[in-house]
């Protein structure tokens, strides 16, 4: 690497993204030995991968290693250097925090929207994916909320099994495109029963 190579680098530091991360921790649990393998393990496109792992040469994060243990395999495999596994690391401590500010942002929204309904019945039948119900009962308990989930289903066209005097509202959140009104008349439940949880 020449000097003013070196200068570039340190004036211009590697800006990580999240496909960045996948490529190097897939790198640090496999062992990759073809970039297109690298872009099914990591679910990245092969143009990305190469393009990433370019770049990751360029800045000594990824070198190449002898690998001649399997006679069946291609004699090399990529691999992170020290500074590779620093940046792995980095990037895996940034993407926890990013993703748990998500959940508390998304557990907070999901709280105030359920306060909200507080007002309009204790019985509530949810329509949509199990975690999110679950991950909607947790709320529920934690803040000690007057409201009971008497059931679930996960599409709106299984509330047809509920009868409309077993609970006070269902809350839809199953990604259906269908308008809320058109559900109400199909199901035939009224106004007030039926409404979209997000």
């Amino acid at each position: 690497m020449s000097f003013r190579d070196e200068q570039h680098q340190a004036t211009n530091p590697v800006k990580l993204s999240e496909d960045h991360f996948q490529i190097l921790d897939t790198l640090d649990r496999e062992e990759i030995s073809t970039q297109r393998q690298l872009a099914e393990q990591a679910s990245i496109s092969l143009g990305q991968v190469n393009y990433v792992l370019k770049n990751f040469f360029e800045k000594g994060l990824v070198k190449i290693g002898n690998f001649r243990k399997n006679p069946r395999k291609i004699g090399y495999v990529y691999l992170l250097t020290p500074k590779g596994i620093e940046a792995k690391s980095r990037l895996a401590a940034k993407f926890v925090m990013i993703k748990l500010k998500e959940y508390h942002s998304v557990r907070e929204r999901l709280a105030e929207r359920l306060v909200a309904i507080e007002d309009k019945g204790r019985r509530i039948v949810f329509v949509g994916p199990a975690v999110v119900k679950d991950f909607m009962d947790s709320i529920i308990r934690e803040n000690a909320l007057d409201l009971t989930l008497v059931g679930h289903c996960s599409c709106w066209e299984s509330l047809r099994n509920y009868e409309p005097d077993s609970f006070d509202v269902a809350l839809l959140f199953d990604g259906s495109r269908k308008d809320t009104r058109k559900i109400r008349e199909e199901i035939g439940i009224p106004y007030r029963k039926l409404q979209p949880f997000w």
